[in-house]
């Protein structure tokens, strides 16, 4: 039987994954925007998208000239070629699993 999730304990599946000391691969990363990016403000950047070789970054337009940055996870590599060129620094690189852990906490609060 599956333990509840108590405060203490979302706080520390919130907290980056650690590296264990026998294992040397990294942490699987994923990039992430955040409300700072500009094109949903209606200012035409797209330069994140430019430089992500793996095409992950779309750009799903929203009406009156703005657009939703939207980053597949399925398709981003985590090499964090996007990070640098945002004039803004709205993306970031998480752990893969942080990511789902949070989008996933996002979509229970959208369904209560």
């Amino acid at each position: 039987m599956a333990e509840s999730l108590s405060r203490r304990g979302l706080f520390r599946a919130c907290l980056p994954a650690r590296q264990d000391a026998a294992s040397s691969e990294p942490a699987a990363m994923v990039a992430r925007v955040t409300d700072a990016c500009i094109e949903p403000r209606g200012v035409a950047c797209r330069r994140c998208g430019e430089a992500c070789d793996s095409d992950a970054i779309r750009f799903r337009p929203m009406g009156g000239g703005r657009h939703a940055t939207l980053i597949d996870p399925e398709l981003c590599t985590g090499c964090g070629a996007c990070s640098p060129v945002c004039p803004v620094s709205a993306i970031t690189l998480v752990a893969a699993e942080r990511l789902a852990l949070v989008e996933g906490i996002a979509e229970l609060g959208r369904t209560s």
